[in-house]
């Protein structure tokens, strides 16, 4: 029988960071976190680095983005040149302002599949294998 901590708060799960490490520490964290997916991978390079790779939220950001960046670049690079490509490349691109938007109103979330492949990437990426919450 499951009996939760005193207080009706959860512990986050063995090896996540706990929720308030992952909170923007200034106005800025957010917006730098958006522009990670707008501009990514080159933005992502620009945090991870500079002295921004030491806030847990734009680290978070930074990685996740820039695996997503490179996993678009890859999509371009073989399908651009063919008509699937064409079609393709704009849902892309809302994609990637869509995870932006995400970025500055929701804070932490998890894309599927892609949080958990920049978590075996990047041993120090902060989410770890138990992010919680979905795009």
């Amino acid at each position: 029988m499951y009996n939760p901590p005193p207080g009706g708060q959860s512990q986050p799960p063995y090896g996540s960071p706990s929720p308030s490490s992952l909170q923007p520490q200034e106005d800025n964290d957010k917006i730098f976190a958006a522009l990670s997916y707008i501009i990514a991978p080159i933005m992502s390079a620009v945090i991870l680095l500079t002295d921004m790779k030491n806030k847990p939220f734009l680290k978070y950001h930074a990685y996740q983005s820039l695996v997503l960046g490179l996993a678009l670049i890859v999509i371009y690079t073989i399908l651009g040149f063919t008509v699937v490509g064409l079609c393709l490349t704009p849902a892309l691109i809302i994609g990637q302002f869509y995870f932006a938007y995400q970025a500055y109103t929701k804070g932490i979330f998890a894309i599927p599949g892609l949080t958990d492949l920049t978590a075996k990437f990047f041993k120090d990426f902060p989410g770890g294998q138990n992010t919680t919450g979905t795009f």
